[in-house]
Parts: structure tokens; C-alpha cells; sequence
């Protein structure tokens, strides 16, 4: 089955995206967590929108149960808003949100591809588990459908895939379970092979960058939560990918330099 394709417009450009600014884990909370004040999560949110106008801000879940219709009015006035969710979440609004040039949907349905001036972005949502329960109003999904979703995006050029469920990899992740879930989300990566997977719901560093050796794609995971404050810029056209720490640059990759075949190691 071919994935349905939905067209978007940028909210300041007509044709192209220029830049894609990617978060993930945002935990927008009115609380103190373990020392960090989560409730400056969204001020500092868009903060970093500001600082760089990106054409296009994309999430891999997580924003935290306390994002409301009437603050994320504020983030939708300033970039197109694309988001997986996570484990966390107060999904009901993400699900009532729509973007301000064309009323798209915020939330992404799974297997779909979203282009963008010319970039093809698809995601999947939520974390994995043995049933199909649905826990403090977030949905689970079974391994299985996890993986078809990924079937659907197969063949179809995704050049950006966002998830929020851990993958198998020990290398950089070598405290991760490996489990019929972290099992299958490295399925999903390597059905899909996109030139850019981004991944969150990790929080033991600021950032990851991994380099798969059979396929040809880039695995990142970002922390943007108040404990790290880390996200990531995709500059479309230069074809290079920088990590930002706040507002200052922490890593830039130039993507071009990855085409062909590679040994795998993180960067």
C-alpha cells in the first residue's frame, strides 16, 4: 500500500523550507522535577524559535501536560508546527491544534507523509508495549502495528522520519533494553531508511548522533527538556545538520559527506 501524501505550507515561505528546527521532550510542567523547573520549558521554547525563524519546527513527543490551545497559539503565529507524541502527553490538545496558513493538523497521523517545500517528513507515534492499553490517556501501540506502520513508508523516499520509541542500539544507548519494542523500533528504522531519523525519550546525554553502516541514515536524538536544553536545525538546502545547546552550536554534520556506503559508529 503507497502512503498517502499531504502537502503543507511553510508559514512565511511560499516554496521551499530553508530550515527545520527538531525538538523532542520538551516536558512543559508546572512543577519542579528533580531540581529542574519545568516550567520554563515553553518560554524557552520560543526563545529558540525566535532566535533562528525557522520555516518549520518538528517534535518527536513530549511536550508535557501543560502545553494549552491558548500558548501554542503563540508558537503557531511564529513556524508550521509538525509533532509525533510520546509517552507523555496531553494528546487531546495536540490533537485539537492546526497550523495557521492552512489549518493542517499539528498532529501527524502515523504513515503519512507530510511534504513540506519539497521535504518528505513521516512519523511514528507513541512507545511500544505488549497490549494495547492506553495509560494516563496516551495510547500504546503493539509491536506489530508498529512495524506495518513502517511497511507503509517503505520504497516512499522519506527524507525525515520522527519517532519517540528507543531503538536497539547498544552502541550509543548501552544502558537501552534490547526488547520486542526497542526490537521493533530498529525495525521500523530500517524499513523506512530515511536520510534522517530523529528520536527522543532518552535523557542520559545532551544529544546523540549515529551513523548506520547498511542503510543510508542518520540517527539524532535531541533532549530539549530544562535538564539539557538541546535541539537540533536542519539547514534544508546546505544539506547540514547543526546541534544547538541553548544558543550555541554543540555539533554540525555536513550530510553530503555521508552519501554511500559507510561503517556504522556514532559521531
Amino acid at each position: 500500500m503507497e502512503a498517502k501524501v499531504c502537502t503543507l505550507a511553510p508559514l512565511w515561505r511560499r516554496d521551499s523550507v530553508s530550515e527545520d528546527l527538531v525538538i523532542s521532550d520538551l516536558h512543559y510542567d508546572k512543577r519542579v522535577f528533580k531540581g529542574v523547573d519545568e516550567s520554563r520549558a515553553w518560554p524557552w521554547l520560543l526563545e529558540v524559535v525566535d532566535h533562528p525563524r525557522p520555516d518549520l519546527l518538528l517534535s518527536c513527543g513530549n511536550w508535557g501536560m501543560a502545553i494549552s490551545p491558548e500558548e501554542f497559539e503563540e508558537l503557531l503565529r511564529r513556524t508550521t508546527v509538525l509533532t509525533i507524541y510520546g509517552n507523555h502527553e496531553n494528546v487531546s490538545v495536540l490533537a485539537g491544534l492546526r497550523n495557521v496558513r492552512d489549518g493542517a493538523p499539528v498532529l501527524m497521523e502515523d504513515a503519512r507523509i507530510y511534504e513540506v517545500g519539497g521535504v518528505r517528513i513521516a512519523g511514528i507515534s507513541g512507545i511500544i508495549a505488549s497490549r494495547p492499553v492506553v495509560r494516563k490517556g496516551v495510547p500504546r501501540k503493539l509491536a506489530d502495528d508498529y512495524v506495518e506502520a513502517a511497511r507503509k513508508l517503505k520504497g516512499s523516499d522519506v527524507d525525515v522520519l520522527l519517532i519517540h520509541e528507543i531503538p536497539a542500539l547498544r552502541d550509543v544507548h548501552p544502558g537501552v533494553r534490547v526488547d520486542y519494542a526497542t526490537t521493533a523500533a530498529l525495525e521500523a528504522i530500517r524499513v523506512v531508511a530515511p536520510k534522517l531519523v530523529f528520536n527522543g525519550h532518552m535523557h542520559h546525554s545532551l544529544y546523540t548522533i549515529y551513523r548506520f553502516g547498511d542503510i543510508p541514515t542518520l540517527y539524532v536524538r535531541v533532549d530539549s527538556s530544562q535538564k539539557h536544553r538541546h535541539y537540533a536545525i536542519y539547514h534544508v538546502e546546505e544539506e547540514k545538520l547543526e546541534i544547538w545547546g541553548d544558543i550555541r552550536v554543540a555539533a554540525k554534520i555536513h550530510l553530503h559527506a555521508f552519501q554511500g556506503a559507510s561503517p556504522p559508529g556514532q559521531l
